[in-house]
């Protein structure tokens, strides 16, 4: 946590320089099929706080300090077969060539189930608008990312729309990805959505709202809905939201791959309106 002039501010990511040796790594991901570029794809250290995300082009650059590159490195994106390997492997292949290719993989669709049952709609989640507390995405780094967990009453319930109380927003042109996940161990898993939903945040203060339908996300348990900052072209563009005590448990994440930390004492002001 960090006091800032008014109020208490959550979720402040700022990162320090590391003193430790780093080695430098960049390169490119694409389809091993269409080798035509992959963007967005989640490229990291398991665990620890250090990765990033491919841009729309597919690339991608960061820094891995010495001490980790005995540690596991992973790709993952939605459609593609997840890529794992030591880190001191990933950057030798780097020095090799730049091109990293996925494989694709085959997604099944969900069965659609239609019924003439009137179906009962809520939100579910965060409703807070509080000004004095609030969480941030603040000179963060791609892969950044923090959401609630979500309790359904009913199974299955159909998410609509997801809502956000926005405090103050200088991030306009920054992009985001809408994430679900199921849940284990209290924090988030899998993902459950099918596509990658990219979105901009272009409300300056007040309610912000994502209309989901086109996606036809279905849970049939309780799941976590979060944020990812996805490009962060200027670093002091930043977006605030409303959060408040006692409210959904939260998670976050720092960058791409690290681990999830839960809090439930203080929760970020997101909700979803959904129909069961």
């Amino acid at each position: 946590m960090k006091k800032i002039k008014s109020g208490i501010t959550i979720l402040l990511f700022i990162f320090s320089l590391s003193v430790f040796a780093q080695n430098s790594i960049e390169g490119i991901i694409k389809d091993a099929e269409t080798e035509k570029p992959i963007p967005y794809v989640n490229i990291g250290i398991v665990k620890k706080d250090k990765g990033t995300v491919s841009t729309e082009e597919g690339k991608f650059e960061f820094e891995i300090p010495s001490k980790l590159m005995n540690d596991t490195i992973k790709l993952s994106s939605l459609g593609y077969q997840p890529k794992s390997m030591l880190a001191k492997e990933f950057a030798a292949i780097l020095k090799e060539s730049p091109i990293i290719k996925l494989v694709p993989v085959i997604t099944e669709l969900d069965e659609v189930v239609v019924t003439n049952k009137k179906l009962k709609e809520k939100i579910v989640g965060n409703k807070t608008k509080s000004k004095k507390m609030k969480g941030a995405f603040s000179y963060a780094v791609a892969g950044n990312e923090v959401g609630i967990k979500v309790k359904i009453k009913d199974s299955p319930t159909y998410i609509e729309k997801f809502h956000a109380n926005v405090v103050s927003n200088t991030s306009e042109k920054v992009k985001f990805r809408m994430n679900f996940y199921n849940i284990k161990n209290g924090l988030p898993n899998q993902k459950i959505v099918k596509e990658n939903i990219i979105f901009s945040i272009n409300v300056k203060e007040g309610q912000f709202t994502l209309n989901l339908e086109e996606y036809d996300i279905v849970v049939e348990e309780d799941f976590y809905c979060t944020i990812e900052l996805l490009e962060n072209q200027k670093q002091e563009e930043e977006v605030f939201f409303s959060a408040g005590l006692l409210g959904n448990t939260m998670a976050y994440r720092y960058t791409s791959q690290g681990e999830w930390t839960k809090s439930s004492t203080v929760g970020i002001g997101f909700n979803c309106t959904v129909k069961y």
